[in-house]
Formats: C-alpha cells, sequence, structure tokens
C-alpha cells in the first residue's frame, strides 16, 4: 500500500493501481525512448504489472502499531515483502520472460537503495540472479535478441514511470516545493540519462492542484493522470481498526494533468514545423 497522511485521514493507494498508472505513462513516453515494436507490448505489461504480487496484500491493509500508521510498502516487514516479491516476479515470468528481468533488476535496486539486511534477503537475491541469469540464456537465443543498451533504457523507462507514479501519489497536489516528498526534491534520478534531457534531470513542481509541470517533459503530448484512491479517516479507524474502515471507505478518482513548461511547449513546437518545412 502507498500512504501519505492528510489532515485528520490518510490517502492510501494500491500498489497495483500505481502499477497500472505507470504503465499507463509508459505508453506516452517519447518516441525516441519507446522501447522497439517487437518488445513494446512486453516492455509496457510489465510496467503495468509489476507490482502486482501485492494485489492479494492490499486488499486489507495491515496496522503499524509502532507508528501508529498503516503499513506502505517502505516499511513493510521484509520477510513477507519478499515472498510476494516472488510470486509478482514468478506471474509475470509466466506471461514475459523480458519482463521478469526488467522487474527483478528493479526490485533489486529497490532493495540496495532501502539498505535491508537478513537472511531471507540474501537468499531472495542469490535466487533472483538465477532466475535473471536463466533469464539472458533465454534471451540470446531469441531469433532478435535484446542487448545490453536495450535492457538499460527498459529499466530506466520503468524506473522513471515507476517514480513518477509514486510521486503523484506520495504527494498532495498542489504542494509547494518545500512540502515535496523527499526522493525527489533533486529531481528523477536516473532520468538524465534519456537522450532527449541532454544530461539534464527531469524535475517536477506543481502549477496547481490539478497540474504537474515536469522539465525537460518526457511525453510526446500532454498526459492525464487518473487514478483510485481511499481517504481513511482516522477516526473511523480508531473506531473500527484499519480493516474495515479501509472496506467501508468508497474510492474517488484523482486526475492529474502531466505537462510541460509552457516555454517548453513553444519551442517543441517551432522545433516540429521546422522539421516539417524542411521535409517540404
Amino acid at each position: 500500500m502507498i500512504c501519505r497522511e492528510q489532515d485528520e485521514a490518510i490517502v492510501m493507494v494500491k500498489q497495483h493501481e500505481h502499477g497500472r498508472l505507470a504503465g499507463e505513462l509508459a505508453k506516452w513516453f517519447r518516441e525516441e525512448q519507446v522501447p522497439e515494436s517487437l518488445r513494446r507490448d512486453e516492455v509496457l505489461w510489465s510496467i503495468a504489472n509489476h507490482d502486482r504480487g501485492w494485489i492479494d496484500l492490499d486488499e486489507t491493509p495491515f496496522w503499524n502499531d509502532a507508528e501508529n500508521v498503516p503499513y506502505s510498502f517502505i516499511d513493510f516487514p521484509v520477510v513477507p515483502k519478499l515472498t510476494f516479491y516472488r510470486r509478482g516476479l514468478n506471474e509475470i515470468e509466466a506471461v514475459s520472460s523480458y519482463g521478469a528481468l526488467l522487474c527483478s533488476l528493479h526490485f533489486e535496486r529497490l532493495i540496495e537503495v532501502s539498505g535491508e539486511e537478513c537472511p531471507e534477503l540474501d537468499q531472495y537475491q542469490k535466487d533472483e540472479a538465477e532466475r535473471r541469469a536463466r533469464i539472458h540464456r533465454e534471451l540470446e537465443q531469441r531469433s532478435v535478441p535484446i542487448g545490453e543498451d536495450e535492457l538499460y533504457y527498459d529499466a530506466r523507462l520503468l524506473q522513471f514511470c515507476d517514480d513518477l507514479s509514486l510521486y503523484l501519489a506520495l504527494n498532495r497536489p498542489g504542494s509547494p516545493k518545500a512540502e515535496e516528498h523527499p526522493w525527489w526534491q533533486d529531481g528523477f534520478s536516473g532520468s538524465e540519462d534519456f537522450k532527449f534531457t541532454s544530461g539534464r534531470v527531469i524535475t517536477a513542481e506543481w502549477q496547481d492542484e490539478s497540474t504537474l509541470l515536469l522539465e525537460p517533459f518526457p511525453f510526446t503530448h500532454e498526459v492525464e493522470a487518473v487514478f483510485m484512491l481511499r481517504r481513511v479517516s482516522r477516526s473511523e479507524i480508531a473506531a473500527k481498526g484499519i480493516a474495515r474502515a479501509y472496506r467501508e471507505t468508497p474510492e474517488e478518482e484523482c486526475r492529474i494533468m502531466v505537462s510541460g513548461r509552457p516555454e517548453e511547449a513553444s519551442a517543441d513546437e517551432q522545433g516540429n514545423a521546422e522539421h516539417g518545412a524542411g521535409g517540404q
């Protein structure tokens, strides 16, 4: 579960809902970074399903009594988390071995960032290293092999779309930069590797409560990000417990327009016009 506190409520977004949004964002990524057609569907499906291991787990939230909040994907106990990571990767591999490779690499990065340590984690990492080695061997047998450059950029696409989707869930729409979640105050790590950024990190800033500005802009056009959430009242949690309070809280739709800065859009339009004139 993805959680953030707001006033007297806890805003909660299911992990798979966040993953679905990441997949939608990936569909509109700038064309020079979109995977070749032979693997495009595979990559987009894998991005949308990278957190499918959490589907059953997020049906009923768990309460973290030490922190007086629900457990989130950040602080969920590591051993059961690894169990659901593994389950999700197995389900992804049953559909796409390349997708399982991408998602396994993605989770490895998240584990390294978290700094978690335990014997079960050591075994998980060993098992996943074996999975990735096996899939690498399988990919070499494809009629059109997928090289390391393709894998690198597909992994960056997953990382960025995952980060942006998380940004939308973890930040209050319209919040000032000073209140932004600390993970992204310096921009989206890894985005400087995309060709169109020319080495710049993509940064985000709220224009208002319904519009998020990205610079440099990574999509082919403005994108409306739509996802479902629940605002679970703390008073309801105190009265009924987290499971019942969550279940009885209706879902609501959140809509955010993801756009570029006006001056950047004008420059893109001018560039497109010049390109068109040159081809006449």
